[in-house]
């Protein structure tokens, strides 16, 4: 299916009859005080359901669930492993909206780093896959290590694609040193992942990403063993 194809996707009225009908033998993944958020479904698909927060938001006009399908769809093309779409939803009188789509085979790194699993070479593919990320100008501002996927085939992928940006040109520096900073919002998963992974990483990164010098400057004094220091205190 193409952009196009996904962009016009029609939006199927999803009722509280209906819905109910979906979650029997499923299993909510995530809810706050305004309901469900991810459910898996008893086949093992998930429906995530995205709901409007502000009055006056651009998710009214294109919503939160629409840009999840364009964003895996682009991705896809890209050929980024990620989730595939299957239906886009709505609700009545309401503009919360939803996505049902099939998972991305494999097992997030924060569940690695929890068992200690992760190896030097891991970590070097990990800075070559976002130094690839990078250059097809991708922005993803939710990378963190629960939403990167390692699958069966030694491969790394994205999930929870709804918060980015793809550019037609690769990304700039100060681009790229923020999404660094995101990733090292979760200082536990820096300390997992150990000294010497993440100075393998950001090695293979600078040296995969062909950045200039003074780029490349920038991100080692950001993500440099002083860094690290100070994210493990």
């Amino acid at each position: 299916m193409s952009e196009f194809d996904f962009i016009r996707m029609r939006s199927r009225l999803l009722t509280s009859d209906a819905l109910a009908e979906m979650l029997v033998g499923g299993t909510v993944i995530e809810q706050d005080e305004r309901g469900y958020k991810v459910i898996k479904l008893a086949n093992g698909d998930y429906l995530k359901i995205f709901r409007v927060r502000h009055t006056f938001s651009g998710a009214r006009i294109y919503s939160y669930a629409r840009r999840f399908i364009r964003n895996s769809n682009r991705l896809k093309r890209l050929g980024v492993p990620t989730l595939t779409c299957k239906q886009l939803y709505h609700f009545k009188d309401s503009n919360s909206t939803a996505v049902l789509y099939s998972p991305l085979a494999g097992y997030p790194l924060k569940k690695l780093l929890e068992v200690d699993l992760m190896s030097l070479d891991m970590a070097a593919a990990l800075g070559i896959f976002i130094a690839k990320l990078h250059r097809f100008g991708i922005h993803f501002r939710s990378l963190h290590m629960g939403n990167i996927i390692i699958t069966p085939e030694g491969d790394y992928g994205l999930i929870d694609v709804s918060d980015m940006s793809i550019y037609a040109w690769p990304l700039f520096c100060n681009t790229r040193l923020r999404n660094f900073k995101h990733l090292c919002r979760y200082p536990n998963d820096i300390v997992k992942f150990g000294r010497q992974a993440w100075q393998r990483m950001l090695e293979a990164y600078v040296t995969d990403s062909a950045i200039g010098h003074v780029c490349a400057s920038k991100l080692q004094r950001f993500l440099n063993v002083v860094n690290f220091d100070e994210l493990t205190t």
